[in-house]
């Protein structure tokens, strides 16, 4: 274990040295990350709090010892645990494939005298840390909040403490026991077989689903009674979530002794999982890297054959450079499983989400809730368009890697190869969203002035969030990295993301105001809706051509005055 000591111990300080290189970076861009975290987590924390209060207050304090809302909040903590358990399962799945299998510190320390029990770990905490951080800055103010609403003791905070780790823990080593045993039965496979197994898993899915929202569709004067027959389905007490949640809920009740149980039944099922996934890591870690080396190797493809070899023929229409620079990403893109696998989830929660717009109350009959409905609709749409430019259009740039000094020396300008990272965005985001846009307007029957704003809206953002993610990404590159996620998970993709946020947050509120002015009838003349709507569509078309022409600009300037 001393070489595994060794590799963290260098680890740690790599992050002390990229901790403390901040102070090199731009005090803008450092300041405005600061300050947007800092308001986002005060944020989720007053949001969360005054939902909490509403339930305290919906359960009837006072009225007795037992509080309704207790009980909700309590059913929802477990909730939020088991989902927030199966979302990390699915994060690890990912996180692990590029961190233990495609990062080229693994080609090395596969040569090195370590054995492969250890080289694993010291893979798994790197690709714990990229999968559960979020989890620690998004979940405090949730957890804050629920215990000052519920004046909960001191011990419960340290409770909180004592049960992340092992928490996060568990379904990290689900998934990588997932991401191994794929890795090395995968590539011993036809591709038809693996094609007929993804349909039938991705069928699987759907269908669940589908019974899911069936079931779901219940009256409103059943809503209470089905929602706790269904979360008390939820509490079972072989689910590692319903561990966490009770022992953190008998330490807000001051049962200490009931919540130590709970830690000590986690704690054991971490080590025991960690465990098992050296173990399995000792005999199939290897074959899988080595058949996965291997299959990148036999990748040989007849110029002309297959899709890919095909792109460059549809392509026809483009002129060179944009051509080539379009085919090559797009290539770089398919070969890269992490890369189209997370696409094609983005697919399924379009799915899930367009599936869920059947499920309308009656009080969706009413003006203003239909208007409510229609901006959130939008904010939907935008925010899933503003993931996918962050996750797959901000780490273009820094992708051309070392050998972008190729580029420069290439009779093509970088003002070329910006913009064709920027149009590109364009016409491959716009076609599922806007479309999505469309669809969904559809299907909640929208009025047609609702209508035309949300996918002159969802259309908009395309570019504005395009601008943003190109331009950030040639501003803030790091070509010394291959893997797209740690790209993204930087100050530049923590930036980029906020920005975005920020963004939509004022496309968003902006038509919402004037919509919901329109329907509270504060307009005294009635061509005063429409000027204000009209003045709307201009700030947001503004708004737009700044987030494209700025961060473009600064990108390209930023690129001109480096040295390759």
């Amino acid at each position: 274990m001393s070489q595994l000591w060794a590799v963290i111990l260098a680890k740690c300080r790599m992050a002390g040295h990229q901790i403390a290189g901040v102070r090199h970076e731009s005090k803008l861009k450092v300041g405005v990350i600061t300050v947007a975290a800092i308001s986002l987590w005060l944020g989720a924390y007053f949001l969360f709090s005054a939902g909490f209060g509403f339930l305290i207050q919906f359960g009837g304090r006072g009225a007795g010892e037992f509080n309704f809302g207790d009980l909700l909040m309590s059913r929802m903590l477990g909730i939020l645990a088991l989902s927030v358990f199966m979302l990390l399962i699915f994060s690890n799945v990912l996180v692990a494939f590029s961190t233990i299998y495609r990062s080229r510190e693994v080609a090395y320390l596969v040569q090195s005298p370590v054995p492969f029990e250890s080289l694993f770990y010291m893979r798994f905490l790197e690709s714990l840390a990229f999968s559960s951080w979020s989890l620690a800055f998004l979940g405090s103010p949730l957890m804050l909040a629920y215990g000052v609403r519920t004046e909960a003791p001191s011990i419960f905070y340290a409770a909180n403490l004592a049960f992340f780790l092992p928490y996060v823990i568990i379904p990290a080593c689900i998934g990588c026991m997932i991401t191994m045993a794929l890795a090395w039965m995968f590539p011993r496979l036809r591709m038809p077989v693996v094609a007929a197994i993804a349909l039938a898993a991705l069928a699987a899915f759907f269908m669940m689903i589908r019974y899911t929202i069936r079931r779901t569709r219940i009256a409103e004067d059943a809503v209470l009674p089905a929602f706790l027959d269904a979360t008390s389905r939820m509490q079972s007490p072989f689910l590692p979530s319903h561990w966490a949640s009770q022992g953190i809920l008998s330490a807000a009740q001051w049962n200490v002794r009931e919540s130590l149980f709970w830690l000590l039944v986690l704690s054991s099922t971490a080590m025991m999982a960690l465990w098992v996934c050296g173990r399995i890591a000792h005999h199939i870690f290897y074959p899988g890297w080595s058949y996965l080396a291997g299959q990148d190797r036999k990748r040989e493809k007849p110029m002309g054959r297959g899709i890919l070899g095909r792109l460059e023929q549809w392509a026809r229409p483009l002129r060179d450079p944009h051509r080539a620079l379009a085919v090559k990403d797009v290539k770089l893109f398919w070969r890269d499983a992490t890369q189209w696998s997370q696409f094609v989830i983005f697919f399924g929660i379009m799915a899930v989400y367009i599936a869920n717009l059947r499920n309308t109350s009656r009080f969706y009959e009413q003006e203003m809730w239909r208007s409510i409905i229609a901006n959130l609709n939008v904010g939907s749409v935008s925010l899933i368009l503003a993931t996918l430019t962050s996750r797959f259009v901000f780490p273009l740039v820094s992708l051309e890697g070392r050998r972008f000094w190729i580029i420069g020396l290439a009779p093509l300008s970088f003002k070329q190869l910006v913009w064709q990272k920027f149009w590109l965005s364009v016409a491959t985001t716009s076609v599922f969203t806007v479309g999505l846009a469309i669809l969904s307007g559809i299907m909640l029957k929208l009025d047609p002035i609702h209508f035309c704003l949300t996918v002159f809206s969802v259309a908009i953002t395309n570019f504005g969030l395009a601008g943003l993610a190109v331009g950030l990404g040639a501003l803030y590159p790091t070509f010394t990295e291959d893997n797209p996620a740690r790209i993204v998970s930087g100050m530049g993709g923590t930036l980029n993301l906020l920005m975005s946020v920020g963004y939509i947050t004022l496309v968003v509120g902006a038509q919402a105001v004037i919509l919901q002015w329109r329907v509270l009838g504060r307009y005294a003349d009635p061509a005063m809706f429409w000027y204000a709507l009209a003045a709307v569509v201009v700030f947001i078309g503004l708004l737009s051509a700044a987030c494209v022409i700025l961060p473009m600009r600064f990108g390209l300037r930023n690129l001109n005055d480096m040295e390759f």
